[in-house]
């Protein structure tokens, strides 16, 4: 692990400033003396949510599972944009690996008050294919590791005066593919429990929203042969698949008090799809 040291926050940071307008607050990005965590923060989607966040003057954490290059790397880029940062690997369906995460990101940062869960699991299966096996991979990493996530920084954002949470979901959680039906069912369960959890937590000054992404052009769909990804695109009415930039830029915006007005939605983000 390795760790920056964080700019000054206290926990008034958030609630003393909360109601006002992004504009009026100082420092320069929407984001700016806050503290987020990143789960999945490595690469693709998730590398590229760390530096927008870094870029609108968050300190992040970023977690990940087994991709310390590419750690490293995302860790570079956010320091390079002035703020602090610090990479933790751990396997989140392990037991007690959310609360240690979290504690490390704590520890070298500051109270975490954004949070994104992006860490997933996904596999393209035949029905004969989705094993009992790999069913609770799908709901262990896609679903019981953000609810574990968001129930453990709960407390610690009330503490600062707010939060605000966004789950990464899919596509395949508002749509049926029976080559989906582990990933599909367990992102349709995330985007349950994130409108109800919003629900529960609009009282306490935490919004908590999730998007969902349709055909992203990151590392891993490049293991995706050409004719089959050229066939996906053209199933978007925008004709292309999207940029984790585009994806990044959402998950800010819902972070921020742009969205201020903003909880329990699931954003679909997949060039009108």
């Amino acid at each position: 692990m390795t760790t920056n040291p964080a700019p000054s926050t206290g926990p008034g940071s958030w609630s003393d400033e909360s109601t006002l307008p992004s504009g009026s607050r100082s420092g320069a990005g929407l984001l700016a003396g806050r503290v987020a965590l990143v789960t999945g923060g490595a690469r693709g989607i998730g590398s590229a949510i760390c530096e927008r966040l870094a870029r609108e003057g968050a300190s992040v954490a970023l977690h990940y599972r087994s991709s310390a290059d590419e750690a490293e790397r995302t860790l570079s880029a956010i320091r390079g944009h002035g703020v602090a940062g610090v990479a933790i690997a751990g396997d989140l369906s392990a037991e007690g690996e959310v609360d240690r995460v979290l504690g490390a990101a704590t520890e070298a940062l500051g109270p975490v008050t954004l949070l994104v869960n992006n860490a997933a699991y996904t596999r393209l299966l035949e029905p004969a294919e989705l094993t009992m096996q790999r069913w609770r991979r799908f709901m262990s990493t896609n679903l019981d590791a953000p609810f574990e996530m968001m129930w453990a920084a709960k407390d610690g954002m009330i503490a600062a005066g707010g939060g605000a949470i966004v789950n990464i979901s899919s596509t395949a959680g508002v749509t049926a593919d029976p080559r989906m039906i582990g990933y599909g069912a367990s992102k349709a369960a995330l985007n349950h429990l994130t409108q109800t959890a919003a629900v529960a937590f609009a009282d306490k000054g935490i919004r908590v929203n999730a998007v969902a992404p349709g055909l992203i052009l990151t590392e891993r769909s490049e293991t995706v042969p050409p004719e089959l990804r050229a066939r996906m695109a053209e199933g978007v009415p925008m004709k292309r698949g999207g940029q984790p930039e585009e994806i990044a830029s959402v998950v800010g915006f819902l972070l921020s008090d742009e969205a201020s007005y903003l909880t329990g939605q699931v954003v679909v983000v997949a060039g009108g799809r």
